[in-house]
């Protein structure tokens, strides 16, 4: 287990299911992946990294860090904050401060693509890469109580160049602007958008499968469905010899 704060990574090191478990805690930050254990060439069977990956600055080197630990046939999965998440509470906050201070500051960490990420995996050496997208919409009665959880999450802003203090007069400004925009006319609620990229990505390695040669099926798909889509019967495609 790594993570770069300390009190996080022995935060339930107490539990039962410690004692069923092998577990080493290795204190190290995820980015710089300079800790010995990592940068040890083939060492792990499975990598797996849950809503981190979206701190991470070089994402391109980091990926590539996790191939390089991974032995060959060995697998990747990981999932992150991505695309449009909180663009309701950026958008409206753009627009409060270009109303009360003339200009906008950068108050919502900015969030990868999710349809760079099978790219970027790709350029890292990963191979039979599925990435798939899942949005969450979570509703708050108010503004405060959105960046409260914010703030409980550990999600908060953590751009260099930090932004001017958020005053009253902003906070005022802007709830008004995202219940215009975004609200839910049903029960007042403000909607946050979460959107989840997960990915998978294995290492290839000695008999490691490869995808059938395109055009050598032999049964068309649209013979293996029926009326409404679903499979019927048992279905096999081969390769031809």
């Amino acid at each position: 287990m790594v993570d770069s704060s300390k009190t996080m990574l022995f935060k339930n090191d107490q539990l039962p299911f410690n004692k069923e478990l092998d577990i080493e805690r290795v204190v190290a930050d995820e980015e710089a992946y300079n800790h010995a254990v990592l940068t040890k060439p083939e060492n792990f069977d499975c990598v797996v990294s849950n809503l981190s990956l979206h701190w991470i600055n070089d994402l391109p080197n980091t990926f590539k860090n996790i191939f390089n630990s991974l032995k060959p046939n060995g697998v990747f999965m990981g999932s992150m904050f991505g695309g449009d998440t909180l663009f309701e509470l950026r958008t409206s906050l753009q627009l409060a401060e270009m109303e009360r201070c003339g200009g906008i500051a950068p108050r919502v960490s900015p969030f990868v693509g999710s349809s760079d990420v099978g790219s970027l995996m790709q350029k890292a050496g990963f191979q039979m890469l599925t990435v798939d997208v899942e949005e969450i919409v979570v509703g708050y009665p108010n503004l405060i109580a959105l960046l409260r959880d914010l703030q409980l999450m550990g999600e908060g802003n953590s751009i260099l160049s930090t932004p001017p203090a958020m005053t009253k007069d902003l906070l005022l400004a802007t709830e008004p602007i995202y219940r215009a925009m975004h609200g839910d006319p049903n029960d007042g609620s403000l909607p946050a958008t979460f959107r989840f990229v997960f990915m998978i990505g294995w290492r290839p390695g000695q008999d490691f499968p490869q995808p059938l040669k395109r055009g050598s099926g032999k049964m068309s798909l649209k013979d293996a469905l029926d009326k409404n889509g679903h499979i019927t019967g048992t279905t096999t495609l081969t390769e031809d010899k």
